[in-house]
This record gives structure tokens, C-alpha cells and sequence, in this order.
């Protein structure tokens, strides 16, 4: 079992959510780490997409459709207490990983006192879309 799992809270996002999953199992260090994703209230093929890819792409998955919406913070708080490991990497349906960024975070834990609460965190990069 590995010390981290990288979560997922989506919503009609399939495209660049395919492209997340694809970039965990292709650049992480750890490419067949536990990937939780909580897919809410989606009209878009993600439901189907990640029901028929579940096996594939070793992915565990909740299919929440609901009237009163978690949003992207309880998606993520929902997928948190899936966890096993000791660690999650959170990221977004729109994000990619970079090679062995789940490394890199977990090097930042290496000797740290477990009575230390430790939040290590990626940033996102993105194209100038504001003009200035």
C-alpha cells in the first residue's frame, strides 16, 4: 500500500478530467496509487466514462447525485475521508500532475514530527487569460 492518494471532486468536467487521471498514472512516481474521485450532480458522460473506466484505470469512484450540492470543498472533504493512506494529494479535475509531484510532496514530510500538522501543496499554472 502506498502513503498517498490523490483526490478529485468534479462536475461536468470530463475532458480535462480524463487528462487529470492520465497524467496521475503516466507522471506520478506512485502510478498505481489509490485515485478517488467524487463526480457530482454530472450531465456531461462523466458518470458513464467513469463507471466503464473504473477497472482500467484502477479508479475508485462516487457518483453523487443529490439537490443539495457538496460543491468542490465537500467533494474534496468527501473523497479525504475515503482515504487510507496516511497522505492525499488534492487536486482538480482541471489540473495535471508534473513527474513524480507526488514525490516531491512527500519528500517535504521526510523528517518532520508526526505531532507537526504539515499542508503541502502544488500551484497551478496557467496561461495570461486577464488582460492587464
Amino acid at each position: 500500500m502506498h502513503n498517498i492518494t490523490t483526490c478529485i471532486s468534479t462536475n461536468n468536467n470530463l475532458e480535462y478530467l480524463k487528462l487529470a487521471i492520465k497524467s496521475i498514472r503516466q507522471n506520478a512516481y506512485y502510478k498505481d496509487q489509490p485515485i478517488i474521485i467524487h463526480a457530482e450532480n454530472c450531465s456531461d458522460g462523466t458518470d458513464e466514462w467513469l463507471t466503464e473506466n473504473k477497472d482500467k484505470l484502477d479508479l475508485e469512484i462516487y457518483i453523487d447525485h443529490n439537490n443539495q450540492p457538496k460543491g468542490i470543498g465537500g467533494g474534496m472533504n468527501f473523497c479525504v475521508d475515503k482515504a487510507q493512506t496516511k497522505y492525499v494529494n488534492i487536486i482538480h479535475s482541471d489540473m495535471c500532475i508534473a513527474p513524480n509531484q507526488d514525490l516531491e510532496l512527500l519528500k517535504l514530510y521526510d523528517d518532520v514530527d508526526d505531532s507537526v500538522r504539515l499542508i503541502a501543496s502544488s500551484f497551478r499554472i496557467q496561461p495570461k487569460i486577464f488582460p492587464t
